[in-house]
């Protein structure tokens, strides 16, 4: 008897410890976790620069969707077929709209959010002929795929640039359930075009929940101070991606209610220097809210998706 109560207490010592290892290994975790691949038939730079930018929410934020932290009731998307068909849409868009240059915002390897269904593959194998650099700005370490979370940036290019690089933006003080810090970050890839000019091109998200969108200030003047850089060095700059902030004004139909625009944050374009431009589709809202799933007209849309650029 007394052996099994000794066997008992440590096994149930080392499940312990094994927890607390694999806590701490989350907590404390600021891997950006990067992967790259080249592609099959990457071409000198043309004539034009084209730059597809856009945030795919994992192929989980279709409109069937509503999602808990938007003040929705659901954390998952609603089956793993919803995600596929939702990843299906994402490939056929991109096929019908080539781009020398893509940046993506939430790309996910399987995990729980993508209910195993690996969107990173979806995007390399719609696009094969383009280089692809891959970042992590939330990973979880040795948990199962099914309570897993990977997703982050993923950038791609079909034209010639030195190699991906990535710099860290400021961290908002939570964590994910108490544990997961997410890492906030950029990638960039510079290139010189035909006319021999120098450009630097930027993938980006910001915060989007942290509390009076102050972290958001702070990555957006952290931002604009590493652009500044790179154009007093005599470089085009091209910033893409999902800001959380509203780049203009809008009024499209909706019948949210004010509690849901919580989130909500102006961009300070006082910040900008004279001559930088916001370009972005004044009548195309990159945005709904997910208090619900989407139905045109009801959920609260607007544009929080674009580019910065800084002209010579």
């Amino acid at each position: 008897m007394k052996k099994i109560i000794l066997w008992l207490i440590v096994v149930v010592s080392a499940l312990l410890l094994l927890g607390a290892g694999i806590v701490g290994a989350n907590y404390f975790s600021t891997s950006l976790k990067s992967q790259s691949g080249q592609g099959k038939n990457v071409e000198n730079t043309g004539e034009t620069i084209t730059v597809l930018n856009w945030n795919i929410g994992y192929a989980g934020l279709g409109h069937d969707s509503d999602f808990i932290t938007d003040g929705g009731k659901n954390l998952y998307p609603p089956s793993k077929q919803s995600v596929e068909t939702n990843l299906k849409g994402i490939q056929n868009l991109i096929a019908a709209h080539p781009a020398n240059i893509h940046l993506f915002q939430e790309v996910s390897e399987p995990d729980m959010l993508t209910l195993g269904v690996d969107v990173l593959d979806g995007l390399r194998s719609v696009l094969p002929n383009q280089d692809w650099y891959f970042t992590n700005d939330i990973s979880t370490r040795f948990i199962p795929q099914k309570n897993a979370m990977h997703h982050g940036l993923a950038i791609f290019s079909g034209i010639k640039t030195l190699p991906t690089k990535t710099i860290r933006l400021p961290l908002e003080p939570t964590r994910l359930n108490g544990i997961l810090k997410r890492q906030y970050h950029i990638q960039y890839q510079e290139l010189t075009d035909r006319r021999g000019k120098n450009w630097v091109i930027i993938n980006i998200h910001l915060s989007a929940f942290d509390e009076d969108g102050n972290i958001r200030i702070k990555q957006f003047e952290e931002l604009l101070v590493i652009a500044d850089q790179f154009y007093q060095e005599g470089k085009y700059v091209v910033i893409g991606g999902d800001w959380n902030m509203q780049l203009t004004p809008t009024d499209f139909p909706t019948t949210t209610k004010e509690k849901y625009l919580f989130w909500l944050k102006v961009l300070p374009k006082e910040k900008l220097k004279p001559g930088w431009q916001l370009l972005f589709d004044a009548e195309v809202p990159t945005v709904r809210t997910n208090e619900r799933p989407y139905n045109k007209g009801e959920n609260y849309t607007t544009i929080i998706d674009g580019f910065l650029f800084l002209p010579m």
